[in-house]
């Protein structure tokens, strides 16, 4: 399943949203072209953080990736589902619940890795965090997947049943391919942590083209 929009329940511009993926991109080619100097400092190393080696680097591990496709990819999962999250929560918010999950994230990895000193990079774990969140406020949203059955066929899937089966694939992955390279320990872990932390961050109404103020609801 490949998702290729979802419905939009603001009409705000998600600039933190644009600035992570502007971020990113930046860091990739500033990475690409210095012969993977910046993946070589930021990465996260499991075995490294339990024994408070550049501990920062759960945080900056991020905004790191490994290929024009991994960076793509989650660029791309980024800008479907994080516009909603975003105006839900408010800028501020947002970023700082958007790190909380990426560290999430990391640890749950780690927990898996312990002795690891394989480095690893990607906004997946953060953007996973999103879809947590994403199937808590938002489990009506129509996604409109491109599921290939022999032809190309979009359908519109509730964002209840398309990210529950994401999840459940990723689970079944962290066990039947434990080497493959992907940290799918890390995407269960920000997931299931976004979908927890959503509910401490409280939401704000949207705003829309008749309204003009905000309230917060816990």
């Amino acid at each position: 399943m490949f998702p290729i929009a979802d419905e939009n329940i603001s009409i705000e511009r998600p600039y933190i949203t644009y600035g992570l993926i502007i971020t990113s991109i930046f860091l990739y080619a500033i990475n690409f072209f210095t012969g993977n100097l910046l993946n070589n400092i930021f990465a996260f190393v499991p075995r490294s953080f339990l024994l408070g080696i550049d501990m920062w680097t759960i945080v900056t591990h991020q905004f790191m990736h490994g290929s024009w496709a991994h960076l793509l990819g989650n660029m791309w999962f980024l800008i479907i589902f994080g516009d909603n999250i975003e105006a839900a929560i408010g800028k501020v918010r947002y970023l700082v619940f958007y790190l909380f999950c990426g560290v999430i994230a990391a640890l749950s990895h780690m927990a898996f890795n312990l002795d690891s000193f394989i480095p690893a990079v990607g906004a997946s774990g953060a953007i996973s965090g999103i879809l947590g969140a994403y199937i808590i406020l938002y489990p009506k949203n129509k996604i409109s997947t491109i599921i290939p059955f022999g032809f190309i066929r979009i359908y519109k899937i509730e964002a209840l049943y398309f990210l529950f089966i994401w999840f459940i694939l990723q689970l079944v992955f962290s066990f039947t391919d434990p080497y493959g390279g992907v940290a799918y320990m890390a995407h269960v872990g920000g997931f299931a942590g976004g979908a927890i932390l959503i509910k401490l961050f409280g939401r704000k109404k949207i705003k829309s083209q008749n309204e003009s103020l905000y309230t917060w609801e816990n």
